[in-house]
Formats: C-alpha cells, structure tokens, sequence
C-alpha cells in the first residue's frame, strides 16, 4: 500500500522539530580562552557566556595612550592621560545569545506540540522560533568579529612594554587567546526551525513528488468523476488532460482544490453506476487559471 505524499510530509515536519529540540544538547557555541578550549550546549552556555565576560573583565583594564588617544597631537601626547580599553558592546552585552537560543528551543517545542495535537500555529511558532535562533547565530558570529578586533587593536599598541606595568604583556597574551564561535548545534537548530514553514507554505515535499514520477503519462481526454472527502467542497466531472496508472492531470472550471485535498475519483464512468470504481487519491499541484477555472494533478493512492 502507498504512503501518502503528505504523511511523508507530516513526518518529516515532526523529524525536523524533534532534531531542532535534541540540539540542545549539541554544541552551540565554542568558546577559547586561556583555560583552553571547549564546547557549550543549551544547559552550559549561559556560564560560559558568563565566564567569557568576566575573563574578559580582568583583561579590560589595559591602560594605554596610544590606543585611546590615537588622534591626539604628538605636542600633547606626553601629557595625555592612558585609558582603560574599552569591552565591545557585543561582548558586554554577550547574554543575548543564550536568551534567543532558549526562545528558539520553548518555540521548537511548542511548535512540536501544535504539530502532534492542534496543527494550526505549527509553521508560525517554528518561524519565530528560527527567526530567534538565527538572531543568536549572527550575534555569535558578530561577538567573534568584535573580539578579534579588539584583541588585534591591543596586540598593536605601541607602548605595551611600559615598565610600570610589568604584567602587561602576559594580559595582552591572555586577551589573544579568547574566541567564540558558532557550533553545530546553532546552525542545524536554525536551519530546521526556518525549513519547517519554508517547506509547509511552499508545499515542496508534494511537488517534488509530483515532478519525480514513477509511471510514464499518456495524453487522453475523458471524463473524471471528483468526490472531495471535504464536504465542503462540491463532486464534479472533470476533463483529464493526461493519465498514468498512479496520477491524473485534470481540468476544471472551479477554483475549490487546493494542495493536500483528498479525494474519491471515478475514472471514464458516470458516477453512482453499478459499475463504477471509486480510487482514493489526493491533489499534489493546483495551477490556477483565474475565471476559467483551474488545473490540478491527483496522485491516486489505491482503490477504495
């Protein structure tokens, strides 16, 4: 027996959901410093954000006038007083990332709960899940920007060998070795959470099940009984426009099918006669013609 097209789909939606929650505990985020390297996921990632900024703390108060007075007119140098250099706002303001990973991941599970009992909110709740987690993808990506940066700018100040300040040089050393950057985890996180609604709106699943067919089409022209399940939506006789032996390509003057549509049909034989035979199928591809109608394709599933 034939697994329909949209099973497959709703499946597959469930899988996506259900990987984007287990990636909590996949690594989000890999941090260095000068304790050496290591990997955060969901749990950990707030300390090591944390730790991160406080290390970086201790590094901060490097004081040089070359850095903070780099405009300053040489007449004027010699008495300028040195400044501490100052942590990049990303970095100060680092505890973003966690923040969105943790919406990112009660939006996957929600999603996943609309998914398995209501199906209504699913696509939305997984959007604005991917649209947070996306957010925190970039902020990782840019906190790493700014961290090199800053470092550099310490690595070339000119006077780092002051004598009053002898453990200059190793706090210099120590604010090299700091790096962030995005893990597995956050980018298969994003990924899922955005093809979630991206596959769903598009309908991509059915229509590339459409495309790849399995039976060669014969052109021909007869008539074909359509019973929606829907009762909702009118039975009528269509005219197909190509056949195989698992799909239909029909014509219509209505405009009621939509993609996802299950169906009874009954091929070449008015409905309701003794001898007709009802197929179960469903609509994989509606073309709209505007007024005159539409076309759509009907993958058939089994007899009834």
């Amino acid at each position: 027996m034939s697994i329909s097209i949209y099973k497959v789909e709703r499946i597959g939606f469930g899988l996506l959901l259900v990987i984007a929650l287990l990636m909590a505990f996949e690594p989000l985020a890999r941090l260095h410093d000068p304790n050496g390297s290591r990997v955060s996921d969901a749990f950990d990632l707030p300390s090591g954000i944390s730790q991160l900024q406080s290390e970086l703390r201790i590094v901060a108060p490097i004081k040089s006038s070359a850095y903070s007075d780099a405009g300053v007119n040489p007449a004027t140098a010699a008495t300028a007083t040195p400044g501490p250099s100052p942590l990049p706002f990303s970095i100060r303001a680092a505890a973003v990332v966690p923040w969105c990973v943790f919406v990112a991941l009660v939006f996957s599970l929600l999603a996943l709960v609309d998914f398995l009992f209501v199906r209504k909110w699913f696509e939305l709740l997984s959007l604005m899940g991917g649209f947070s987690s996306a957010i925190a993808l970039l902020y990782v990506l840019v906190l790493s920007s700014d961290l090199l940066a800053w470092t550099d700018a310490l690595m070339s100040i000119s006077d780092l060998s002051s004598p009053g300040d002898p453990t200059l040089s190793g706090r210099i050393l120590m604010a090299n070795s700091f790096m962030i950057s995005p893990g597995f985890g956050l980018y298969v996180l994003t990924g899922c959470l955005l093809l979630v609604p991206f596959l769903s709106i598009t309908h991509t699943i059915p229509r590339v099940r459409a495309v790849i067919r399995s039976a060669a089409r014969v052109r021909i022209s007869q008539p074909i009984h359509i019973r929606p399940i829907n009762s909702h939506c009118p039975a009528e006789t269509c005219t197909s426009l190509d056949l195989s032996r698992t799909g239909l390509y029909l014509e219509s003057p209505s405009n009621h099918y939509y993609v996802g549509m299950e169906v009874y049909l009954t091929r070449n034989v008015p409905a309701g006669s003794p001898e007709s035979l009802d197929e179960h199928g469903y609509v994989v591809r509606v073309e709209q013609m505007g007024n005159a109608g539409c076309r759509f394709a009907i993958h058939v599933i089994s007899g009834a």
